[in-house]
């Protein structure tokens, strides 16, 4: 199974989604929530692969896993001597 990311418009909306989420964790369920209806909705006319819905989740996820980790990195030089 190949993967396409960032491969449209609405990439770069996953991302900052993905971002804020770490701030907001209710965008997390939204999102979620989100994507899984249109899938289910765009599955039955074949207008969405199951690469686009992995594909999606992941442009998601590394916004957060980028932000969560840049938080980490910054909070790391109050913590250690």
């Amino acid at each position: 199974m190949k993967i396409e990311v960032f491969d449209d418009e609405k990439s770069i909306g996953h991302f900052l989604l993905g971002v804020s989420s770490v701030f907001i964790p209710y965008f997390f369920f939204g999102f979620l929530a989100y994507e899984v209806i249109e899938f289910c909705f765009k599955k039955k006319k074949r207008k969405e692969k199951a690469q686009d819905f992995i594909g999606d989740l992941f442009e998601f996820t590394f916004g957060a896993g980028l932000t969560a980790v840049g938080l980490g990195l910054s909070w790391m030089k109050f913590i250690l001597p």
